[in-house]
């Protein structure tokens, strides 16, 4: 009713501006002007629903539409509005004015939720409210530059036999190390929104696409921290999968794949709604109408995210990648921050500019050797940002952290890779205990002499060693989600402590537990839990956080 309501008094508002024409002019035939709204609204409903339709049960859409076939698509489009035009101009006034009664009944109804759901201060509460501090231009530039799928165990910079990156062996020596570090989530979407909101995935219930941040979760994360303190953020990553304007990350990016978040309207419609569903659902009516209407009439090519995923040749290149942060840094009249995900070591096909470790065409899924070729590919691109931030002056005033969202085909129960470089080598050295990707907001806040908020959950590592006996928490999701209840789409519950993991299985109730491989620290007997207080553990963590957990007992 809220979402209704909203989108019927906007239409009224561009009714009443369309009939100005007929007022001033006193020639009520000109009135049909007004019919133009009604049957937009009424022309893009049906171009999405068809689209969904065909798309689920055929395989075909919008989307996979090319030269001629777009044309048709605009055609047919533009014949359904003038079907809908001709339809509504024939409506007689007497089914009008029924028609018209039974409409205001629904958005007074919808008025009351509007009215309720504007109370809602939250968006106000937590808007930056302008540049709030004053030594903004003094501090560092911050590059986040993670790749996709890295296990520690295949880096040479991790004792991997061979060279696989070999610049990240230099730049160890000057850099901060985390030896065994871990992922807080299986999935890509849910790995970076931990990094980018210092929360594990189970306290924000965001597991894998479509999930999004709701209620304060949407205000509470990095990016939004650093713009109040005069950065400027943008994000360069994957459509949908990472992907802050899907994800609903509110007021923390200026840009997300240069596209600016500030849209007037939707703003505007944001003041009243807040950061409620209906807020969430009109912004992504409109971007999904937007580039079907787009791409049919050969303005914008519509995206396929998972072919932008799985297909190297059809995304964006991490060559572009890279000189887009390098332009940005270049180019920011302030302090910047860039969170990049880069997708070379993205599986099960891999991407690689030359071919040391593997031979042959790159068909095969999950090909190891193309695999080590992908991330000798990663290790050239961190290479290539750090000799221009040094030959440009600016590598004394850039944080480059290095990381990755989960480990090799998934896993979240191998060591992954977190290395550190700050201005003047500043905190050179290995870390030998757990630390985890939450880390890495309170770490980078901890630089610089930004009070961590309570809602961040990790640690910072330039407080020395993380406590030996540190319990680690990790999620695993289905893949299609199980949305029943209890626990929906969380399928896995994982701790790490010392060198072993635990797991339980929701969907089947089973706990596991094993050594983690190549390990670097083995903890005392004494330091590790016992498998029933693992256990009890995480039962209390999923209670904790608002699950039933009365079928695993």
């Amino acid at each position: 009713m809220v979402t209704g309501g909203t989108v019927a008094l906007i239409l009224l508002a561009s009714l009443v501006v369309l009939a100005v024409p007929a007022l001033l002019t006193r020639k009520a035939n000109l009135l049909f002007i007004g019919f133009i709204t009604p049957t937009f609204i009424l022309s893009i409903t049906a171009l999405i629903l068809l689209d969904n339709f065909t798309y689920t049960i055929f395989k075909f859409g919008v989307i996979s539409t090319v030269g001629v076939e777009r044309f048709l698509y605009a055609a047919g489009y533009a014949g359904i509005c003038w079907w809908i035009f001709v339809s509504l101009k024939r409506i007689n006034r007497k089914r009008l004015r029924s028609a018209s009664f039974l409409s205001l009944g629904l958005l007074t109804v919808s008025s009351v939720g509007i009215l309720t759901t504007s109370f809602n201060d939250l968006y106000a509460s937590k808007s930056a409210g302008g540049l709030q501090d004053t030594a903004a231009a003094e501090r560092p530039n911050i590059i986040i530059l993670g790749s996709d799928g890295l296990s520690a165990k295949y880096l040479s910079v991790y004792g991997f036999p061979l060279k696989t990156t070999p610049f990240l062996n230099e730049l160890a020596d000057t850099s901060l190390i985390a030896e065994n570090a871990f992922p807080n989530a299986t999935n890509t979407t849910a790995s970076t929104t931990s990094v980018l909101t210092g929360k594990e995935a189970i306290k924000v219930h965001v597991y894998r696409y479509p999930d999004i941040l709701s209620g304060k979760n949407s205000f509470e994360h990095l990016p939004g921290i650093l713009k109040q303190h005069g950065y400027q953020t943008v994000e360069i990553g994957t459509p949908y999968f990472v992907d802050a304007h899907r994800l609903n990350l509110l007021d923390g990016f200026d840009f997300v794949y240069n596209e600016s978040f500030n849209l007037p309207i939707l703003n505007l419609i944001r003041s009243v709604l807040g950061n409620s569903p209906s807020m969430f659902f009109i912004q992504t009516i409109v971007d999904r109408a937007a580039e079907r209407l787009l791409h049919i009439f050969f303005i914008q090519n519509m995206q396929n995210p998972m072919s932008e995923v799985n297909n190297p040749e059809n995304r964006t290149s991490d060559e572009e990648r890279v000189d887009q942060i390098i332009s940005l840094v270049d180019h920011a009249s302030r302090p910047v921050f860039i969170f990049a995900h880069l997708m070379d070591t993205h599986g099960p096909i891999f991407a690689h500019a030359k071919q040391v470790f593997s031979k042959g065409p790159n068909t095969k899924d999950w090909d190891s050797k193309h695999y080590l070729d992908a991330i000798l590919s990663y290790d050239a691109h961190v290479k290539k940002i750090y000799d221009h931030l040094a030959e440009s002056g600016q590598l004394d005033n850039t944080i480059l952290v290095m990381y990755t969202d989960h480990g090799f085909q998934y896993t979240i129960n191998e060591r992954i890779p977190i290395l550190i470089h700050f201005p003047e080598n500043k905190y050179a050295g290995r870390l030998k205990n757990n630390a985890q990707v939450i880390d890495i907001p309170t770490t980078l806040l901890d630089y610089l002499g930004i009070p961590a908020p309570k809602w961040m959950d990790g640690l910072s590592l330039l407080k020395g060693e993380p406590p030996v006996n540190r319990e680690i928490f990790s999620t695993a999701a289905s893949s299609p989600p199980r949305l029943g209840p209890p626990f929906y789409q969380l399928r896995v519950v994982q701790v790490i402590a010392c060198q072993k993991w635990y797991t339980l299985s929701l969907k089947d109730n089973i706990y596991n537990s094993g050594l983690i491989d190549r390990h670097t620290t083995v903890c005392d007997k004494n330091l590790l839990p016992s498998e029933s207080e693992v256990h009890q553990t995480i039962l209390k963590y999923l209670k904790d956080n608002g699950y039933d957990t009365g079928s695993l007992k």
